[in-house]
């Protein structure tokens, strides 16, 4: 048996040691936690801070991050009252740094690397302030709107912006993103020309049985919009550019699956799908 206690020790030495080096001198720029729903974590690498979040709790450093479990969230706003951030289920949003701009406008460098974050930003009176969130997949930066960023499992990005423009950049690439418009960053490419938001919840799919020898098996292929959220009893999928998933199940399997597919915006759409 290998022995990993000493691995998760370096891991967290190294998590403290990275926060100590990229500690904010301003305590006067932060997130503060208006609501929490569920089960909430606040985290502390510095201070090995970890336990339920607490509505009032403050992310002011690096490394400050919250977390949400399932049919979790929590409601944050920026210093400043400069707007709110609503962090939905099964995510993760974590202080980067805070900077001040030549002009004194504030910058607040966040990173998602999953779940997804809604922004309702009001315009920031510097030109030089700006919110920036970082994903595996790349960078969306606004000065004031309101728009979506959802992380797949698989570390892709999707942007949907409601109002005003989203810039999303990677790959040195840049895109923008305006009100009523979506695109999605796959890890390693450079963001995706933006289409028309739809919101189109709707689901297609294909049932195949297979026999391979003794062996029998029913494969269940799905397609939606690749902006959606798919879930297979309750069990999050990841889709591909296309927006289809597959999974495979024994012959011997539940007469149904239930797949439940959402929309950035949250519309839910609830399929109960016979396999038998």
């Amino acid at each position: 048996m290998i022995d990993i206690s000493g691995i998760s020790l370096l891991s967290q030495e190294h998590q403290k040691v990275e926060a100590q080096q990229n500690i904010q001198i301003r305590t006067d720029q932060w997130l503060k936690v208006e609501e929490v729903t569920g089960n909430v974590t606040y985290r502390n690498f510095y201070s090995y801070d970890n336990r339920p979040a607490r509505v009032g709790d403050l992310l002011q450093i690096a490394s400050d991050e919250i977390s949400t479990g399932a049919h979790s969230s929590a409601v944050l706003t920026v210093d400043t009252a400069v707007g709110s951030i609503y962090v939905g289920e099964n995510t993760t949003i974590q202080i980067r740094s805070f900077q001040i701009a030549s002009d004194n406008g504030r910058v607040t460098n966040l990173y998602v690397p999953r779940g997804k974050v809604r922004l309702q930003i009001r315009k920031f009176t510097h030109r030089g302030s700006q919110i920036n969130i970082q994903t595996p997949a790349g960078i969306s930066g606004v000065r004031g709107t309101q728009y979506i960023a959802l992380v797949k499992p698989n570390g892709n990005m999707l942007i949907t912006t409601i109002e005003g423009s989203v810039a999303t950049t990677a790959q040195n690439q840049t895109e923008i993103v305006n009100g009523g418009f979506q695109n999605i960053t796959v890890v390693g490419e450079p963001p995706s020309t933006p289409i028309p938001f739809t919101d189109d919840a709707s689901l297609r799919y294909i049932i195949n049985r297979q026999v391979s020898g003794l062996s029998r098996s029913i494969v269940v292929s799905g397609y939606t919009s690749p902006s959606n959220t798919v879930k297979v009893d309750e069990l999050e999928q990841s889709l591909d550019g296309n927006g289809e998933f597959s999974l495979k199940f024994p012959a011997t399997s539940s007469l149904k699956v239930k797949v439940t597919v959402e929309t950035p915006t949250g519309k839910i759409q609830v399929y109960e799908i016979p396999i038998l």
